[in-house]
């Protein structure tokens, strides 16, 4: 997860937050950033280097009309982070993607986009282009609306039931095997070897744990 620490150390600071969202749109200069944002240069400077340290954005130079080349900065990593925290819930996931290719994706869900995409890229001029571009970008936006209603539903649905299973995990007394429990039954995660990393057990208690757990419950589920 070294990755995910070290986008979101970098995503804490509204600033580079905001010289993010700026890159979005187009590769930039720190002093015309400095200017778009009403920031000093030299903040946004130091704050570029941080970010191309990290690898979230790039560099290059660039001609000038008016004199030496100017270093132009650009976003270099295309990401998503989800980040579910409940009382009963933890996940943490960080997926990162790069440019579309036709052949990347085969889907009913996105079966419809794919063809819209290869229509528009078909077309020659920007004015046969800007206005299928805009329609597609507006659906797209409807529809992960919608899949992201459904997840946050989805969501509320499995918190409802960990916390009832909380209910019957915190009647064992065992500390480590409560631990146990909890990583098969939310992380779906039955690897001994795995789960004696993650809890920092020995194998051999892992296992001997999972037989209590068994035995308790009168069940083959562990």
């Amino acid at each position: 997860m070294a990755s995910m620490n070290k986008i979101l150390k970098i995503l804490e600071n509204p600033i580079r937050r905001q010289i993010i969202e700026s890159l979005s749109q187009e590769p930039n200069y720190a002093l015309q950033l400095s200017k778009t944002l009403g920031l000093g240069q030299q903040a946004i400077v130091n704050h570029l280097e941080i970010m191309e340290k990290s690898e979230i954005v790039s560099s290059g130079y660039t001609k000038s009309p008016k004199g030496p080349k100017r270093k132009i900065f650009r976003l270099a990593k295309s990401f998503s982070i989800i980040l579910d925290v409940a009382p009963h819930l933890f996940k943490q996931n960080i997926v990162f993607f790069g440019d579309y290719h036709s052949e990347d994706l085969d889907s009913d869900l996105s079966s419809a986009f794919v063809e819209k995409h290869r229509e528009i890229m078909s077309y020659e001029t920007a004015e046969d282009k800007i206005k299928p571009i805009s329609e597609v970008l507006a659906e797209i936006d409807k529809k992960l609306d919608f899949i992201e209603n459904e997840r946050i539903l989805l969501l509320s649905i499995r918190n409802s039931l960990m916390r009832e299973a909380s209910k019957i995990i915190q009647k064992i007394d065992n500390l480590n095997a409560r631990r146990v429990f909890h990583q098969v039954l939310d992380q779906d995660d039955r690897n001994i070897k795995h789960i004696s990393e993650v809890l920092n057990l020995r194998e051999e208690r892992v296992k001997e744990l999972i037989r209590q757990l068994r035995d308790e419950f009168n069940s083959e589920y562990f």
